[in-house]
């Protein structure tokens, strides 16, 4: 079953350089200890597979401020995203051990959320 985690606006930072993802959220992702950026792969709604980097600040920072980069600008410019647009960030575990990212791309078109392909 597929879990929400969670849904963030676009800042026009998140649409031209990387994509701040929130402190609460950080958790969601097993990072070894140790270690300040893995890869994680994600599928978005057309299926399409996408490596993102998660990476967090060093040196026991209190603020390790987590951010996607990797593929993450590549995919904001195949899907046309601009500061405004949201993105919704889920996982679902699968057999074994694994867990499945995926996101979900949305435009506000007048007061509807709709799917950005």
């Amino acid at each position: 079953m597929e879990q929400h985690r969670f849904t963030k606006l676009l800042s026009p930072t998140d649409t031209s350089h990387r994509l701040t993802i929130p402190m609460a959220n950080l958790g969601d992702f097993e990072l070894p200890t140790g270690q300040h950026a893995i890869n994680i792969e994600v599928t978005d709604t057309l299926e399409q597979p996408w490596t993102f980097k998660l990476s967090i600040r060093r040196n026991n920072n209190p603020n390790p401020r987590p951010i996607f980069t990797g593929q993450w600008i590549q995919f904001v410019k195949e899907k046309g995203l601009r500061a405004g647009d949201r993105i919704v960030f889920s996982r679902q575990q699968i057999e074994g051990n694994g867990v499945q990212y995926r996101i979900r791309a949305e435009r506000k078109i007048f007061k509807y959320w709709v799917n950005v392909q």
